[in-house]
């Protein structure tokens, strides 16, 4: 496990690096974004597996991550290439304003034990290709995944420093989250662990993004098909062992048909 000396180690690089980082121009970024896809496409089977192995989950809803994984990055690689990073607008009274999109600096990414790979890829994806530096904590039950992907990435050649990945438990995700050159927080994992981080983060005024655990509700209504509706209701609730944030664990059914 990383310890606080390792995180500061990883928060300096990322530092250094985001400089050079911010300026490279979105087709650069779009090419290392689909670098990235390619290198997961290219062992996606034995990527499965892992996660499968390490994490415990059914082999297809792990191939199911892995395609998702590879597309959010091929998304953010085209999105990038579309968005305007610049606009100027010229208004009735004579009034120009003029919008400039820039990289937020160094960013801290938290990811839970029960979707490897896929919350890693929805948080790397935009980090990168908004032109930000990284320092990535995994969950460190399920480490294997996201060594992988870390290999991966270090194979597309990203400058050294814009990807650092700390393999840490809670002490490291604290001090990762109160450091002083870390500009943003993006946490997914428990509400309390969520309402930790956001305390921690708040003496600095950091910008910070959690998606927390939550009980979503699937409303049937009288005229509901029933046989779709159970369907729906069991794979609302069960997939990846009820193991997720928006599992519809709250079930509200009209009296007509309880």
């Amino acid at each position: 496990l990383a310890s606080v000396q390792d995180v500061d180690q990883a928060i300096l690089a990322a530092g250094q690096a985001l400089a050079s980082w911010s300026k490279t121009s979105v087709e650069i970024r779009a090419q290392y974004l689909n670098k990235i896809a390619d290198g997961l496409e290219a062992i996606k089977a034995d990527l499965s597996l892992l996660s499968h192995r390490n994490n415990g989950k059914p082999l297809y809803e792990a191939e199911i991550d892995l395609e998702d994984s590879i597309a959010c990055f091929r998304y953010y690689a085209d999105l990038i290439q579309r968005y305007p990073l610049h606009s100027l607008q010229q208004h009735d009274n004579g009034i120009q304003t003029y919008l400039e999109k820039r990289a937020v600096g160094v960013v801290a990414l938290i990811t839970p034990w029960n979707f490897p790979l896929v919350t890693s890829a929805w948080k790397i994806a935009p980090a990168l290709a908004a032109g930000c530096s990284i320092v990535f904590k995994p969950s460190e039950v399920v480490p294997l995944p996201e060594l992988e992907l870390a290999k991966i990435i270090d194979a597309a050649q990203l400058p050294a420093g814009v990807f650092n990945l700390i393999l840490g438990d809670a002490t490291a995700a604290q001090h990762l989250v109160q450091h002083p050159q870390v500009q943003k927080v993006s946490f997914t994992g428990s509400t309390q662990v969520g309402i930790n981080v956001m305390q921690n983060a708040a003496p600095s005024m950091k910008r910070t993004t959690l998606e927390l655990g939550g009980k979503s509700p699937i409303l049937v209504l009288a005229d509901a098909n029933l046989d779709d509706a159970v369907e729906k209701i069991i794979s609302g609730v069960f997939y990846n062992a009820g193991q997720m944030c928006s599992a519809t664990t709250r079930l509200l059914v009209d009296e007509q048909i309880a």
